[in-house]
């Protein structure tokens, strides 16, 4: 764990304590072997008087944080059945193709960071369909491509970029919003959605390292150089950008 001393999107170092902690779902801990209690996880987190954004602090370091979604340590911090995750995931994928349908018509090519099974790339349905996901292996829909990182996906652009619930779980999200712009065809469209208040289990919870409200998360979008046209809650915060 690491403790910073400056905002992680903006550099400034005022920052001040966040008055309000995170509290995961109960999860089972082996404190030795044989002997495995039902613990909870509690974060803190920090606000930046300069851009405002709330950010868990302490938190993983990169390294640990690599390990915790890689080897599939992530999901076993989600109080649900394998089968209640994939309903959970189906359901939202659903919902999200539905808005993207109505906002954006067809697309030719789509990527899809932190894809997870792959259910939006099958549900938007776009020709050429390309994902991210750290763990690889978790991925099950069919005619995909799978990467495990946003840098090994070939020089190729995309008509459509999307990362759902991926943003706040990033140690640096500004640079990784950059990082999608530049997989972004030219006019094409961006796609980000992020925990609100109102959704399922609340966005202060270990795996979000961000918490961030909608002004904010529109003012780093702008920063760079994304049009926010249109902003949806599902009720999850959705943001409808052009590159």
């Amino acid at each position: 764990m690491i403790t910073l001393r400056s905002c992680p999107v903006c550099n400034c170092r005022e920052i001040m304590e966040y008055h309000q902690i995170g509290l995961a779902p109960h999860v089972e801990h082996e404190l030795m072997p044989g002997v495995t209690v039902s613990a909870a996880i509690i974060s803190r987190y920090s606000q930046c008087r300069e851009c405002h954004v709330i950010f868990q602090n302490p938190r993983m370091s990169e390294r640990e944080l690599n390990t915790f979604y890689s080897k599939g340590y992530y999901r076993r911090t989600i109080n649900l059945t394998d089968e209640e995750k994939d309903a959970d995931e189906m359901y939202r994928a659903t919902v999200d193709a539905k808005i993207i349908k109505q906002h954006l018509g067809d697309v030719s090519s789509h990527l899809d960071i932190g894809c997870s099974r792959g259910y939006l790339l099958e549900q938007v349905g776009a020709a050429s369909r390309v994902g991210v996901e750290s763990d690889v292996d978790h991925v099950t829909a069919s005619g995909i491509k799978v990467y495990s990182d946003i840098d090994d996906v070939s020089k190729k652009r995309f008509d459509l970029v999307t990362a759902i619930h991926v943003l706040e779980h990033v140690a640096d999200p500004l640079t990784f919003l950059k990082r999608m712009v530049a997989v972004t065809n030219a006019n094409g469209h961006l796609i980000i959605e992020v925990p609100t208040w109102k959704s399922p289990g609340g966005p202060l919870r270990l795996p979000h390292l961000f918490h961030f409200e909608p002004d904010v998360l529109r003012l780093m979008c702008r920063e760079v150089g994304l049009n926010v046209e249109h902003t949806e809650f599902t009720p999850h915060l959705m943001l409808i950008c052009r590159a």
